[in-house]
């Protein structure tokens, strides 16, 4: 398994309309063939960084869903443009 995490910081004002956005997000990565789920992690304070981490079933699926215009879409002009991105595999979990 392969997992995607994307962190990047928030103003307090931007936060809670970050939140509503990810909350009401058009959900087109959850067609995509290997995609096993999505979470939004926010860290606790005044400018709280955001981590989306996507889960995947390896990261050939994960590299078809980045070309995709799906993904274009869905980033296109967002706040974690300039987000920390790194992909990880899985080694063990319980």
């Amino acid at each position: 398994m392969i997992v995607a995490v994307s962190r990047f910081k928030a103003g307090a004002v931007e936060a809670a309309r970050l939140e509503a956005r990810f909350r009401s997000r058009p959900r087109l990565v959850d067609a995509h063939h290997g995609f096993l789920g999505l979470e939004v992690l926010r860290t606790i304070g005044r400018e709280p960084t955001f981590m989306l981490v996507t889960r995947w079933t390896d990261r050939a699926a994960l590299k078809r869903y980045m070309r995709s215009p799906d993904f274009r879409a869905v980033h296109q002009g967002n706040e974690e443009d300039g987000a920390d991105f790194s992909i990880c595999e899985v080694v063990t979990a319980t």
